[in-house]
Order: structure tokens, then sequence, then C-alpha cells
């Protein structure tokens, strides 16, 4: 029962730290209803990937860019939302 406490806490901070990132905002903005379609119709061609051409460019977006911080923090956010890492 502890354990299961502990690990809902857990889950709680993480999933708060990731939606106060910049570059979750930033993607959730790209996404949003108000935008998708224009995105969608600005994009090359491309196969839909681990990282999509919108979720990459809200990786780099913010202050720390080096790949490892950003590839880390995506797969944190994929984690938390339930995605395939």
């Amino acid at each position: 029962m502890i354990n299961n406490k502990v690990t809902q806490q857990s889950q709680h901070c993480i999933k708060k730290y990731c939606q106060a990132s910049s570059a979750y905002r930033f993607f959730n903005l790209l996404t949003s209803d108000q935008l998708l379609e224009t995105v969608d119709s600005l994009l090359p061609d491309h196969r839909e990937r681990l990282f999509p051409p919108t979720e990459t460019l809200s990786m780099f977006l913010s202050e720390d860019r080096s790949c490892q911080r950003v590839v880390n923090e995506s797969a944190v956010n994929r984690a938390v939302s339930g995605l395939p890492q």
C-alpha cells in the first residue's frame, strides 16, 4: 500500500514537471486544434517516426538544446503520456 502511494506521488511529480517544460507546451500548441491543420500543411513529406517534425522542432526550442537532454525529456513525456518509446 505504501509502495503504491509513493509510486503515485512520483508519477504526479513527473507529470507536473513534464507539463511545465517549454518543449511540452510548445508541442501542444503546434498540435492544438487551432494550429494543427496549418502546421501539417507546411510540413514537407515525411514518414511518421518516433520523433515527427512537430515534436523535433518543439524539442529543440528549450534553453538547453543538448541532444541527450531533449531526447531524455521527450522519453519521459512519452512515458507519462503512455506513448511508445
